[in-house]
């Protein structure tokens, strides 16, 4: 069950995933299970893009992007003037330096494919729950 918002909004997420069907299956079960507004950007560009136009409470991002990669696109969110979103690393790539790397790129989780939704749906919760308990003034 999603952690509890004000009743005139609900979370948003963005995926940046390049491969349509794992981008476009979690964005069915984060939407219709979960009751999140979600959109789908299938390039690294496509999301940096979506997320200064419109920014999201979570980015779930892969690494392995066309156009910029997965660490660049979380660069690029956290210099954005807006409030930082979660960011997730969904990816294949394992090992001590790609998830070091993706750490010091300023993402908070790191999961390898393929990434069970429901812990990625727990991550989330987790995230609204800090931020409900911290309240407007530290957003």
């Amino acid at each position: 069950m999603p952690a509890t918002l004000p009743a005139t909004e609900t979370a948003s997420i963005l995926i940046v995933e390049d491969n349509a069907d794992a981008a476009d299956s979690l964005a069915r079960f984060l939407h219709a299970g979960c009751g999140y507004q979600v959109r789908v950007a299938y390039d690294g560009a496509a999301g940096v893009r979506s997320a200064a136009a419109d920014p999201p409470d979570v980015i779930i991002c892969d690494i392995a992007l066309p156009r910029m990669d997965g660490f660049r696109v979380a660069q690029a969110v956290a210099a954005l003037p807006t409030r930082r979103p979660l960011l997730v690393a969904v990816t294949a790539y394992g090992g001590a330096y790609p998830e070091a790397r993706a750490r010091d790129a300023g993402f908070d989780h790191y999961l390898l494919k393929p990434a069970d939704p429901f812990v990625i749906e727990a991550l989330i919760q987790a995230h609204l729950q800090r931020v409900a308990e911290a309240g407007p003034a530290d957003e």
